[in-house]
C-alpha cells in the first residue's frame, strides 16, 4: 500500500484536543464542561450534582479500579469525556499506587520517587487512551496562587510533577474568573498566555466573556470547535511549529529555578516561525521567577540572597 504523505503545504488534520479549564470553586467549571458535544464526566470530585440543571451522563469514581480498565466500546456514544478534577483524579491514583509498598517511602503512605514516576505515567497515559478513541478531553481543576515576590500567579491546583504532566498534554489551558462588566459580574475564560495565570492558546482563541448556558447551551463545544478549525488551517509545517511553541510554553510556565531558565534560553532557534512568541513566554517565566532568579553577564543564576533568607 503506497504511503500516504501530507506535504508541509498541507493542512494536517486534529480532529480530538485536550482541553485544561481551572478556576475558583463554585464558578461552574462542571456546568461549562457539560456544554461540550456529547458528554460525560468522571466524577473524581463527586461534585457533579453542584451542575445542576445543566447535569449530563456522570460516573461516580470512588477508586482506581472504576475507570482502570475503561475501553472504547464503554465511551460509545460519547464525544466529550471530563475529568472533573484533575486534581482529585491524581488522588484516586496515589491511593491505589500506594497500595503496593514499591511505591512508597519506606514504611509510610507517602510516595517514593519511584512512586511520583509511576503516577505521572499512569497519569498521562490514561488521558492519551481517552484520547486514543478520538474523544475530546476537558481537564477541570481548582485554581491555586503561587506569590513569586509582590506578584500573585493564578495556577491549576495540582500536586509535583503531575502538573508538568497536564500542562505538556493540555492543548489549550483557560483561566476561569469573575470580572466587573457594564452589567455586573461577568465570567471570562482566559486562553492568552499573561504573566497573572498560566494559559495556552493553540486554537486561537484569546480571551473571552462567556454567555449563559441558558443563552449558548453549546458553549463549550463551540470554542472547541472553533479551535480545531484554526489548527486544521494550519499547514504541516505551521502545526508542527505551532505544536513546539506550546511544548516550549509549558515548559515556561513549569520552570522552578534558573536552571531551567537557561535550558529553555538554550532551546531558542533564530529561524524558529514562532520566535517571538518563544521569547515572550520565557520572559513571563522569568518575570514569575523574578523574585528569586537574576540575569547576569548573559545567563540566569539563582539569587543566593533569597536562599538564604
Amino acid at each position: 500500500m503506497a504511503l500516504r504523505i501530507v506535504t508541509a503545504a498541507e493542512p494536517m488534520r486534529v480532529d480530538n484536543l485536550i482541553v485544561f479549564i481551572y478556576g475558583d470553586p463554585g464558578i461552574g467549571k462542571t456546568s461549562l464542561a457539560f456544554s461540550a458535544k456529547n458528554p460525560i464526566l468522571f466524577d473524581f470530585d463527586r461534585g457533579a450534582h453542584r451542575a445542576g440543571k445543566f447535569r449530563k451522563d456522570t460516573v461516580p469514581v470512588s477508586s482506581w479500579a472504576d475507570v482502570a480498565t475503561i475501553s472504547n466500546d464503554d465511551l460509545q456514544g460519547y464525544d466529550s469525556i471530563i475529568i472533573d478534577t484533575a486534581g482529585r483524579m491524581l488522588d484516586v491514583i496515589i491511593s491505589d499506587l500506594v497500595k503496593d509498598q514499591k511505591n512508597c517511602r519506606k514504611n509510610s503512605k507517602e510516595l517514593s520517587i519511584q512512586g511520583y514516576g509511576a503516577l505521572n505515567k499512569r497519569f498521562s497515559s490514561w488521558l492519551n487512551l481517552i484520547r486514543s478513541f478520538g474523544k475530546d478531553v476537558i481537564l477541570l481543576a481548582h485554581a491555586a496562587e503561587d506569590k513569586k515576590g509582590d506578584e500573585l500567579i493564578i495556577r491549576p491546583d495540582m500536586v509535583g510533577g503531575s502538573k508538568k504532566e497536564a500542562y505538556k498534554v493540555a492543548d489549550m489551558m483557560g483561566y476561569m474568573t469573575t470580572v466587573q462588566g457594564e452589567q455586573g459580574a461577568d465570567i471570562s475564560l482566559n486562553f492568552s498566555p499573561s504573566t497573572s495565570h498560566h494559559a495556552k492558546d493553540s486554537g486561537a482563541i484569546g480571551n473571552m466573556i462567556l454567555p449563559g448556558l441558558d443563552k449558548n447551551p453549546t458553549a463549550l463545544a463551540d470554542i472547541i470547535s472553533q479551535a480545531k478549525d484554526h489548527i486544521n488551517s494550519l499547514s504541516e509545517f505551521q502545526a508542527a511549529a505551532l505544536q513546539e511553541l506550546e511544548r516550549y510554553r509549558s515548559e515556561c510556565m513549569a520552570a522552578e529555578n534558573a536552571d531551567d531558565l537557561n535550558d529553555l534560553r538554550e532551546q531558542l532557534t533564530p529561524d524558529h516561525l514562532y520566535l517571538k512568541e518563544m521569547r515572550q513566554a520565557l520572559d513571563l517565566a522569568f518575570k514569575g521567577l523574578s523574585h528569586k532568579v537574576m540575569f547576569v553577564e548573559g545567563e540566569f543564576v539563582d539569587d543566593v540572597h533569597e536562599e538564604v533568607a
